[in-house]
C-alpha cells in the first residue's frame, strides 16, 4: 500500500487564501479528512466567510471537524461538491451553531440520502440558506421533506440533479409555498416525465423562476406542451431541455408559445429536432429577447 503524500498545508492555505474577500479556495487539492483537520488548526483561516472544497476526498470526519470549529463561525458559503460526505457528516453540520450564518451550501455529488435531506429540512441552524445543492440519493422522499420544511423558506436557488427524483418529487416542489422564492431550479438527470412538468408549469408558487433546467429527464411531448402553455413561466430567461425526448413536434410546440416573452436562452440539444423546426426560432416574434437557442445536431428531413 502506497504511503500517503504529505501535503504542505500552510502553503496550500497561503495559495488559496484571498484575504480581501475572506475566501479560501482549496478545490482539487486531493484533500482528505486528515488534511482538512490540519487546515482548520491554522489560525490563518479565522474569519473565512467562503470555503471552496469541491473535487476532494473529504468525508464525514472532516465535515464534523469543520462544523465544530469556532474558526468557521463566520462562514456564509460552503462548497463541498463531489466529495465523500454521508448523512452522518451532514447531521453534524445541520446541528452546528457555527453554521448559523450559512447562506450557500453545495453538497451535490456526495452520498446524501433522504435521511440527510430530512436533517436539512428540520434544521434550526440552516434557516438562512438561500442556495442549496444536495444529493445524490435523496429521491422523492427527500424532496418532499425539503418542500414541506418549516425553516427553508428563503431559498432562491435549488439544485437537486441526479437524485432519482420522479413525478412525485416534482409535484412536491410545485405544491410547496415554502419554495415560492425560487428563481433557479435545477432538476437535471432525474426521471421526471410529462406529468411532473405539468405540475411544475401549473404552479403559481414557481412564478418567480428565471431558470429551469431539466436536462436528461424524459419529459417528452407532454412536458413541452406544459411548458409552452404555462402562464406561470413568463419570467423564465433560461430553459435547458438537453436530451429531454421532445422531438421535432415538442420543439415546434415550444416555438409557438406566447407565454415565454422573457426567454433569452433555450437548450434543445439531442432532441432530434429537424432543420425545418429549428428555422422556426429564427426571428420568432414570440421570443423578443431570445439570444441563444442550441440544437447541436439536426434530424434529417423526412
Amino acid at each position: 500500500m502506497a504511503e500517503k503524500e504529505v501535503k504542505d498545508i500552510d502553503s496550500l492555505i497561503d495559495q488559496g487564501l484571498n484575504t480581501d474577500n475572506s475566501e479560501l479556495d482549496l478545490r482539487e487539492k486531493e484533500l482528505d479528512d486528515e488534511d482538512l483537520i490540519k487546515v482548520l488548526e491554522s489560525d490563518k483561516v479565522k474569519g473565512v466567510t467562503a470555503l471552496f472544497l469541491e473535487f476532494n476526498d473529504i468525508g464525514d470526519e472532516g465535515l464534523k471537524a469543520l462544523a465544530a470549529s469556532d474558526k468557521m463561525k463566520f462562514l456564509t458559503a460552503l462548497n463541498l461538491f463531489k466529495n465523500k460526505v454521508t448523512d452522518d457528516g451532514l447531521k453534524a453540520l445541520a446541528e452546528a451553531k457555527t453554521m448559523l450564518n450559512l447562506s450557500e451550501l453545495i453538497l451535490s455529488d456526495n452520498e446524501i440520502t433522504a435521511e440527510g435531506a430530512k436533517m436539512v429540512a428540520t434544521s434550526n441552524i440552516l434557516g438562512n440558506l438561500v442556495s442549496l445543492w444536495l444529493g445524490d440519493k435523496i429521491g422523492d422522499e427527500g424532496v418532499k421533506a425539503l418542500a414541506t420544511s418549516e425553516t427553508l423558506t428563503r431559498i432562491t436557488q435549488l439544485s437537486l440533479y441526479r437524485n432519482n427524483i420522479g413525478n412525485e418529487g416534482a409535484t412536491a416542489i410545485a405544491e410547496s409555498k415554502n419554495l415560492s422564492k425560487l428563481s433557479e431550479l435545477n432538476l437535471n438527470w432525474n426521471f421526471i416525465e410529462g406529468e411532473g412538468v405539468e405540475a411544475l408549469a401549473a404552479s403559481e408558487n414557481l412564478s418567480n423562476l428565471t431558470q429551469l433546467t431539466l436536462t436528461f429527464n424524459p419529459i417528452g411531448l407532454r412536458g413541452a406542451e406544459a411548458i409552452a402553455s404555462s402562464e406561470n413561466f413568463r419570467n423564465l430567461t433560461l430553459i435547458d431541455l438537453y436530451e429531454a425526448e421532445l422531438g421535432s413536434m415538442g420543439a415546434r410546440i415550444l416555438s409557438e408559445s406566447t407565454n415565454l416573452p422573457n426567454l433569452e436562452t433555450l437548450v434543445l440539444i439531442h432532441n432530434d429536432v429537424s432543420e425545418g423546426v429549428q428555422a422556426l426560432y429564427k426571428d420568432n416574434k414570440n421570443f423578443p429577447k431570445l439570444k441563444d437557442v442550441y440544437f447541436y445536431k439536426a434530424k434529417a428531413e423526412a
